[in-house]
């Protein structure tokens, strides 16, 4: 049975990836003027978190960097973000009143983590956060943490992901984890060939279609639960 629930942030809570990306150009440019970086290239380094990202380019300047990059993801999010896709949150909800507890694992950094947390009134439903690292994530291990710290085996619990950049490996590290992964396909920003070349019997268009699939493997409601 179904116990716990961790989730991918963005393309899969919200639609917030190409707030991310605006927000890199925005800083790149202001550093690095026509040197900057194109998408292409910022999206290979997706899987570490900003402040990593802005290293590997600004190895002199990425703390001042990373600052300006928080504070500009802060001042575009309600314009660019304002809500979460829509059903994400009354999925939690449900989720959680039917006693899955509910975790997030993201690439992010605390900060912005925190961040859109806060924005798009989602922190509450998460019992446990982690967060990403200036290096690449090692998520089959914070997956495995969180089933431990919620005292759940790893195949009783399963991670909602999606496909940005090389981010396709979040089902592979899920798999690694002994986690099964569900992969969200409702942003404009996942990569659908990939999803189903990797994790082909569970792909979701929409997140109607994964609420339907996590409810067939829970408990009744109403039955006893430990």
């Amino acid at each position: 049975m179904l116990k716990l629930v961790s989730f991918d942030f963005d393309g899969t809570v919200a639609d917030s990836v190409e707030l991310c990306l605006q927000t890199f150009d925005r800083v790149f440019a202001r550093y690095m003027g026509k040197d900057a970086p194109s998408r292409e290239v910022i999206f290979r380094e997706f899987g570490r978190n900003e402040p990593g990202i802005l290293r590997s380019f600004l190895p002199r300047d990425w703390e001042q960097a990373s600052a300006d990059f928080f504070r500009l993801h802060k001042e575009l999010h309600p314009v660019m973000c304002p809500e979460p896709f829509p059903g994400i949150r009354e999925l939690l909800a449900e989720l959680r009143d039917r006693g899955v507890k509910l975790a997030l694992v993201t690439g992010r950094a605390p900060e912005s983590c925190e961040s859109s947390l806060r924005l798009l009134r989602l922190k509450p439903f998460f019992s446990v956060i982690r967060t990403g690292a200036p290096e690449r994530n090692d998520k089959s291990a914070q997956l495995l943490e969180v089933a431990e710290a919620m005292g759940v085996k790893p195949e009783e619990s399963l991670y909602v992901g999606d496909a940005v950049g090389d981010a396709v490996s979040d089902a592979e590290a899920s798999f690694r984890a002994g986690v099964p992964c569900f992969s969200a396909a409702w942003a404009k920003s996942a990569h659908l060939s990939e999803l189903k070349a990797i994790n082909p019997d569970h792909v979701f268009p929409s997140v109607a279609e994964l609420r339907l699939e996590l409810l067939k493997r829970l408990e009744p409601a109403g039955e006893n639960r430990d």
